[in-house]
């Protein structure tokens, strides 16, 4: 065998016959004694569940009516959004903070919302670490009248820092797959009636064109029009318009990405610097998932959407102790996984090694979104998550689980828009899922971020974390 090991290009000659790949998607297994490991590839999807496009939708100042009819929205969607506060407007601190505990992300929108926020970069950040409590504390900034601040310092306290329209400073309005040309401007279109997006089409019509770029599309909402909306009172958007542009994600959500600013930031930044290095021997294929980018700001411990050829029909995917949901499809079995969170091993029927002479490329849209691990549920159907408190018919092993509190690790669990029960923020914490009989269903330990722990049949079902517990309906 010879190998010879480029930049990233590697090629290898084996009895005569060449193979040419990206290191980015594959790691070559050289052979050992008479026992001959053969390539493969892992591709990392452009954006989760192998999608097209993503979209985030912000929402700027804090108003009341973010709690009390944007938070209800999205959670009747199973959608997570991005909420900018300002320090010295006093929002509803409690109730921004029951958005975090829901899985939203709230971020910074400066302390005094002067013309320039230079000055207030690190304190506001600081400020609502306060007030907010959540995995990474707060990682995106909002810079508010749309003037950039001291980018160093924006670079030093978070992973995002928004502006508004990027037309409006000579750039695109939306972004393409690798994200903006500078972090701290990302930009994000103003809805409502001083914006460019003002009705459901409007939303819906910027959602297609990133599906056909394989971009990135922000939404920047301040109050919404005959709500309360305290000092939110700039460009009041049609909340119906929202609405109806959720309901098109949902039922287009095999295509299209809806999540928090922040999340998409930490993924793309993710598959950007990832790696993926497979190898097979003993009828197992083990993929090593690696980056080197985790700071100060973020772990970037956010799952990232794989998947690897696979020629068997039935599979158990491993990371660590943790076992992850997935899904065979088209020749290829897809799961979500965090890097840098140990091995991943896919083991069952069909796991042996599938030589490959194929060069290995980013996926693009013409990969089938259907065959993600996230796309097992019809994601036309409406998923959320249910009252807190475990509900009547469960059994004594369940109805004895503790209720739901935040402790000091920010748990959250949900079941998402495509029906699977979600849990964030309980790295190396015990989960288990009983069903309403009270029987055991799922028992894995929780990994990155966010972590899919179960898909199963419609119904209710009690998901302890830890020594907490959340009852939750998976309809």
């Amino acid at each position: 065998m010879e190998l010879n090991y480029l930049g990233i290009i590697c090629t290898i000659n084996i009895f005569n016959k060449v193979w040419t790949m990206n290191y980015k998607y594959l790691s070559i297994a050289l052979a050992l004694g008479s026992t001959m490991v053969w390539a493969q590839t892992a591709e990392i999807g452009t954006w989760a569940g192998f999608r097209k496009g993503a979209a985030s939708f912000t929402f700027d100042d804090g108003a009341p009516s973010h709690v009390t009819d944007a938070g209800p929205m999205f959670k009747k969607y199973g959608y997570k959004a991005t909420f900018n506060l300002v320090v010295n407007w006093n929002p509803n601190w409690s109730g921004f903070q029951g958005l975090a505990d829901e899985g939203h992300e709230i971020a910074s929108h400066s302390n005094t919302h002067g013309q320039n926020m230079s000055g207030e970069e690190a304190s506001s950040k600081k400020a609502i670490e306060g007030k907010i409590k959540q995995k990474y504390g707060i990682i995106t900034v909002a810079y508010p009248n749309c003037n950039v601040p001291n980018e160093s310092a924006v670079k030093q306290n978070y992973i995002v820092g928004r502006i508004c329209n990027g037309s409006w400073k000579g750039m695109g309005d939306e972004m393409g797959k690798d994200g903006p040309s500078n972090w701290a401007q990302v930009p994000a279109t103003m809805t409502g009636a001083e914006g460019q997006l003002k009705s459901t089409n409007d939303f819906t019509g910027r959602m297609q064109k990133v599906i056909q770029s394989n971009g990135w599309a922000a939404f920047l909402t301040h109050g919404f029009q005959g709500k309360q909306n305290g000092n939110a009172n700039y460009s009041p958007t049609d909340i119906n318009a929202i609405d109806g542009a959720l309901k098109w994600a949902q039922q287009n959500d095999k295509d299209i990405w809806v999540a928090p600013m922040g999340h998409v930031a930490m993924y793309l930044k993710e598959r950007k610097a990832s790696k993926a290095e497979v190898s097979s021997s003993g009828g197992n294929i083990t993929v090593k998932l690696t980056h080197n980018i985790a700071d100060n700001i973020s772990k970037y411990d956010y799952p990232l959407s794989l998947r690897v050829k696979y020629d068997g029909s039935k599979a158990e995917v491993k990371q660590g102790d943790a076992k992850l949901e997935s899904k065979i499809d088209g020749g290829y079995v897809y799961f979500d996984a965090v890097p840098n969170a140990g091995d991943i091993v896919i083991s069952g029927e069909g796991g042996g090694p599938t030589p490959t002479s194929s060069s290995a490329t980013e996926p693009t849209s013409s990969a089938n979104p259907t065959s993600s691990a996230t796309e097992a549920s019809s994601s036309s159907r409406s998923h959320h998550r249910s009252s807190s408190s475990i509900e009547p018919g469960l059994s004594s092993a369940t109805e004895a689980l503790p209720m739901h509190t935040i402790d000091a690790s920010h748990v959250v669990a949900y079941v998402d828009n495509n029906g699977y029960i979600t849990v964030q923020n309980a790295q190396g914490m015990s989960i288990t899922v009983f069903n309403s009989l009270g029987s055991v269903v799922r028992t894995t330990k929780g990994i990155g971020m966010l972590q899919k722990v179960y898909s199963g049949a419609k119904g209710m079902y009690v998901v302890k974390v830890g020594n907490r517990a959340w009852s939750m309906n998976i309809k």
